[in-house]
Order: C-alpha cells, then structure tokens, then sequence
C-alpha cells in the first residue's frame, strides 16, 4: 500500500527550508537507506560553482531502499552514463551512484520519465499507483528547473 509522508528540511547554518515527501510502497517505515530525488536552483550565469543549497533549494522526493531497488533502479542505472549539466561540475558520470549526488540535464531526466513509464506497463496494477505519484513528481520538477538530481545515503 501507498503511503505518504511530508516534513521539512531545514538548516541552521543557511537559508535551506523545503519540503520532502517521503513515498514508501514495500519500504517498512524502519527503512534509513534511500534516495532524494529533486530539482536544482540554476545559479545566475558567471556566479561560479554550485553548493549544497542549490540542490536543497526546492521541494523533493524521498524514495526508500526496497521501494528504490524494486521499482526505479533498474531505469535509473541504464541512464548512464551522463553528462552533469553544470560546466564546473562533474564532467561526465559513469555510473550511478547511491553514495552521493548524481546531476541530470533535462534530456535525461525526461529519458528518466520515459524509462519509468514504460516500466509502469509492465508491472502489477497495484505498482502502478507507485509509479503515477512519483512520475507526477518527476513531471512537475521539469516546470520548476532544467537541472536535477538524485542524492543517495547509502
């Protein structure tokens, strides 16, 4: 069954304050380990590189491990490899990595949309519900951003 959970993010040391649906559909509520999907505030042309707070800017998604592994890693890893969209980021990333952060253009994160719609069609009716709230995320982030990604804890 489909749960919900919405909470802030807030920090002392900055202005960070946004809100994050946790979204659990086989995860058990004990479940620590998982990934934060979210749009990137872009900073303004020549105002250098990004930090911790453009990528904690606005509203995310906060998928657990079971949920993670079962329903959205196997579209998330065949993304790769790609390329970060900031000029003073990453470069091109190989793989995906559940340890840290992984930057996405909009052309793969729309590629993202698609490989998670087209696993939607092929698993049970029940899944489907998983799959439509967090493709209304992912969705929504593409209005707000051309520039996204996915923070792992492991």
């Amino acid at each position: 069954m489909l749960k919900y959970r919405k909470w802030t993010f807030s920090s002392c040391d900055s202005n960070v304050n946004h809100e994050v649906t946790d979204i659990r559909f086989y995860s058990d509520e004990n479940e620590k380990i998982n990934i934060e999907l979210k749009p990137v505030f872009i900073y303004p042309s020549g105002n250098g590189t990004m930090s911790w707070e453009d990528w904690n800017y606005y509203d995310s998604i906060c998928i657990y491990k079971t949920d993670y592994e079962k329903l959205l890693l196997p579209a998330i890893s065949s993304l790769f490899p790609v390329t970060d969209p900031d000029p003073n980021g990453f470069g091109i990333q190989k793989f995906f990595d559940l340890t840290s952060i992984n930057f996405f253009g909009k052309d793969d994160w729309q590629r993202l949309i698609d490989k998670l719609t087209e696993c939607m069609k092929m698993v049970n009716k029940t899944e489907t519900e998983f799959y439509h709230v967090v493709l209304g995320f992912l969705n929504d982030f593409m209005t707000i951003s051309d520039w996204f990604c996915i923070e792992g804890n492991l």
